[in-house]
C-alpha cells in the first residue's frame, strides 16, 4: 500500500503549500472520530429501552469503558506514531474505529445451548471498546503532524481549527443520529455512519503528504521518547500538573453534560410515553414554544372543527428535532469556542504565555453558571439558548492547552505529549464524567422517596424527583468541578520564564529568572 502514498514534505516551503489541504483532511478525520463517538448519545434512549439498561450502564458504555481503552491504548499508539509514520497510524485507526462503529449495530444476546454467554449490553460494550481502540490513534499523530506543518506562532490556531472537528463531528453525529433513528432502527444507524469512515481512510492515505518529524523546529529530531519519559518530562514542569488536572475537570463537565443532553431534554421537559409503562420508562419531550416550531416549518397547523390549530408534532419533540437543535447548539457553539480560544491565546500569548492557560480558565468560570441556568430553565428552548454560550466558552480550552504543551517539549515528543494530556483529560473527563452523572442519576431516582421529603426543591412528588434525577445529577457535576478552574491560574503562574529553546527545554527555563512575557533574560538563576 506504500506505493499509493505521496512523498513526504521536507521543507517549510512545501509545508506552506500543502498544510491547508492537510489540515482540512485531518479536520474531516476528526469529524468522523466524533460522529462515531457521539452518535451513541442520541441513540441511547432507544438502546436503553430495548436492552433494559440503567443510567449507570449507559454512562459506563458512553464514558468509562470507552475512555479506559481510548486512553490506555493511546499510549502505545502514540509511541508508534512518534517512531514510525504518523499518517499511517492515523489512517489505520480511522478504519478500525469506523468498522467497530458499524459492529455496534449487531449488538444482541448471544446464546449457546440455551445459556446466554454474552448479553446484548456486553456485546455493545465490547464494540464500543473497539471504537475506543481505534480512536486512540486519531489525535496524537494528527497533533504532531500539524505542529510540524505550522510555525510556533501559528500552532495554537491551527490546532484549534483541527480541534473544532470535535464539535463539527458532534453536530453531524446528532443530526444524523436523530434523523436515522426515526427513519430506521438504532442498529441500522450505526451501519450508516460507520462504513463511510473506512472509505475516507483510503482518501487520507493517498492524498495527504506527511511532514518529516521536527520540520518546524530548528532541527529534525530522531529521538523516540517513551510514554513514561514523556510523562516524567511533562510532570516535572511546574505548570503541567495543574493545568492537566484543570483540563480534566473541565472536560468532566462538558462530557458529563454533553453525553446526557439528548436524554436530559425529553426527560426534563416531557411526559412518560404510555407505551413504556411496565418497562423502562421512556419520555416524550414537550416543546415550550410550539409556535416557534411551526414558524421554523418543523411542524404544521391543522384545521379542527373549522378552527386552525397547531398539530401534535408542534408540541412533541422528535429525535430528529433533538438532534437538530442540540447538535446545532453544541456543535456550532463548540466550534466557535474552540477556534476563538486558539486565536485569542495565540494573540495574547505572544506577549504573555500565561494567556494560554488564562483563556481556558475564564471560559470555564464564565460558562459554568450558564450551564446551571440551562439545567434550571423553565422550557427547553431557553435551556438550549443558555447552553449555547456556555459550551462556546467552555470549549475555548483545547487549542491553547495543546499549543502550550507542544511549546514545552521537543518536536520528537509532541505526539506522545498529546497522548499524556489526553490520557489525563479523558480519564478524568470522558471516563468519569458521563459515568458519575449516570450513577448520581440512578442514586437520586432510587432514593426519590426520602429525597422528595427532605428536599422539596427536587420535585413536587416522588415521580417528579425520579424524572428529574438526571437534571440534578448534571447540576451537581458542574457545582463540584467548577472550583477546580483555579488550577488553570496556578499553572499559568508556574509557566517557565524567559525564552524557550527549540526543544522546549522548560525544566531548565523554570529554574531561571526572567520575564514571563518571554523577553530575553538578563540575569542567571537566583542563589
Amino acid at each position: 500500500m506504500a506505493f499509493a502514498s505521496p512523498s513526504m514534505i521536507t521543507t517549510m516551503d512545501q509545508a506552506r503549500k500543502h498544510r491547508w489541504y492537510a489540515l482540512t483532511i485531518l479536520f474531516i478525520v476528526y469529524i468522523f472520530n466524533f460522529i462515531d463517538r457521539q452518535i451513541v448519545n442520541i441513540l441511547q434512549e432507544d438502546i436503553k429501552a430495548e436492552l433494559d439498561l440503567s443510567d449507570t450502564q449507559l454512562g459506563m458504555m458512553t464514558g468509562l469503558t470507552f475512555a479506559v481503552v481510548y486512553c490506555t491504548m493511546g499510549i502505545p499508539v502514540a509511541r508508534i506514531a512518534d517512531s514510525t509514520s504518523r499518517k499511517a497510524v492515523m489512517v489505520v485507526s480511522l478504519a478500525i474505529w469506523s468498522a467497530f462503529t458499524a459492529i455496534c449495530g449487531l449488538a444482541t444476546d448471544i446464546t449457546i445451548g440455551g445459556f446466554t454467554v454474552l448479553s446484548g449490553f456486553m456485546f455493545l460494550l465490547i464494540a464500543r471498546m473497539g471504537v475506543g481502540l481505534g480512536e486512540a490513534g486519531g489525535s496524537p499523530p494528527a497533533h504532531a503532524m500539524i505542529s510540524d506543518l505550522y510555525e510556533k506562532e501559528k500552532r495554537g490556531r491551527a490546532l484549534a481549527i483541527y480541534s473544532a472537528g470535535l464539535y463539527a463531528g458532534t453536530l453531524l453525529g446528532y443530526y444524523l443520529g436523530g434523523w436515522l433513528s426515526e427513519e430506521m432502527t438504532w442498529r441500522q444507524a450505526f451501519f450508516v455512519v460507520g462504513i463511510p469512515g473506512v472509505i475516507f481512510a483510503v482518501i487520507a492515505w493517498t492524498t495527504v503528504r506527511e511532514p518529516v518529524r521536527g520540520l518546524s523546529g530548528a532541527n529534525a529530531s530522531v529521538d523516540k521518547p517513551t510514554f513514561f519519559v514523556s510523562f516524567r518530562k511533562l510532570w516535572s514542569l511546574k505548570a503541567f500538573p495543574y493545568y492537566a488536572i484543570a483540563t480534566g475537570a473541565g472536560t468532566f463537565i462538558t462530557y458529563g453534560l454533553g453525553n446526557w443532553m439528548p436524554s436530559f431534554m425529553p426527560r426534563t421537559y416531557g411526559v412518560i410515553d404510555p407505551a413504556s409503562i411496565g418497562g423502562t420508562a421512556r419520555y416524550i419531550g414537550i416543546w415550550g414554544m410550539p409556535e416557534f416550531q411551526n414558524a421554523l416549518g418543523m411542524c404544521k397547523a391543522e384545521v379542527i372543527g373549522g378552527v386552525s390549530q397547531l398539530a401534535r408534532d408542534c408540541y412533541e419533540m422528535s429525535k430528529t428535532e433533538i438532534g437538530l437543535f442540540y447538535g446545532t447548539c453544541s456543535g456550532v457553539g463548540g466550534m466557535i469556542g474552540t477556534v476563538a480560544g486558539g486565536y485569542i491565546a495565540d494573540r495574547l500569548g505572544a506577549k504573555d504565555r500565561r494567556w494560554f492557560l488564562w483563556v481556558p480558565m475564564w471560559g470555564k468560570i464564565i460558562g459554568a453558571p450558564l450551564f446551571i441556568a440551562a439545567m434550571l430553565a423553565p422550557n427547553v428552548e431557553l435551556s438550549l439558548l443558555l447552553y449555547f454560550p456556555g459550551i462556546t466558552l467552555a470549549a475555548m480550552y483545547l487549542g491553547p492547552s495543546l499549543a502550550i504543551t507542544h511549546h514545552l517539549v521537543p518536536a520528537s515528543m509532541r505526539a506522545m505529549s498529546s497522548a499524556v494530556l489526553f490520557f489525563i483529560l479523558n480519564i478524568l473527563g470522558l471516563g468519569t464524567g458521563p459515568f458519575v452523572v449516570g450513577i448520581m442519576s440512578d442514586w437520586i431516582g432510587a432514593n426519590a422517596d426520602s429525597l422528595s421529603q427532605a428536599h422539596s426543591f427536587l420535585g413536587d412528588s416522588v415521580e417528579q424527583v425520579k424524572q428529574m434525577s438526571l437534571k440534578w445529577a448534571m447540576i451537581i457535576a458542574v457545582v463540584l468541578m467548577t472550583p477546580l478552574a483555579i488550577l488553570w491560574h496556578i499553572g499559568a503562574m508556574k509557566l517557565p520564564k524567559g525564552e524557550l529553546d527549540d526543544e522546549g527545554d522548560a525544566v531548565k527555563e523554570a529554574l531561571t529568572e526572567g520575564d514571563p512575557k518571554g523577553h530575553t533574560q538578563a540575569t542567571g538563576p537566583s542563589a
